[in-house]
């Protein structure tokens, strides 16, 4: 029994890595026209190609466009409130409980 060669491979949507053998990356590459999609893209993917009737490359190219619209770090103003939030909910915790005291 022959060991195969493991490689890294990125996903060619999120940009995920996994370690796959040679033959594995090349059969994911020839069905998806040249780019390397880890199980979780390919999964969605094939969910497009159902849910709207198109071809696997329009199913990509669909998929990969939503996961370019996607941020990682919320915008600065939604932390900002969140964090005004955090103040408030501690603050009101304070003054309840120094009041119970009273």
């Amino acid at each position: 029994m022959g060991s195969e060669v493991v490689k890294r491979a990125e996903c060619g949507c999120c940009g995920i890595w996994e370690e796959c053998t040679s033959a594995y990356i090349g059969w994911v590459k020839e069905r998806f026209g040249g780019v390397w999609v880890c199980g979780l893209c390919e999964e969605a993917i094939k969910d497009e190609q159902a849910r709207l009737g198109v071809t696997t490359q329009v199913a990509l190219r669909i998929h990969a466009t939503f996961r370019d619209t996607k941020t990682i770090a919320p915008p600065p103003h939604i932390a900002h409130s969140i964090l005004q939030l955090i103040r408030k909910i501690i603050s009101s915790s304070s003054s309840s409980l120094a009041k119970q005291r009273i």
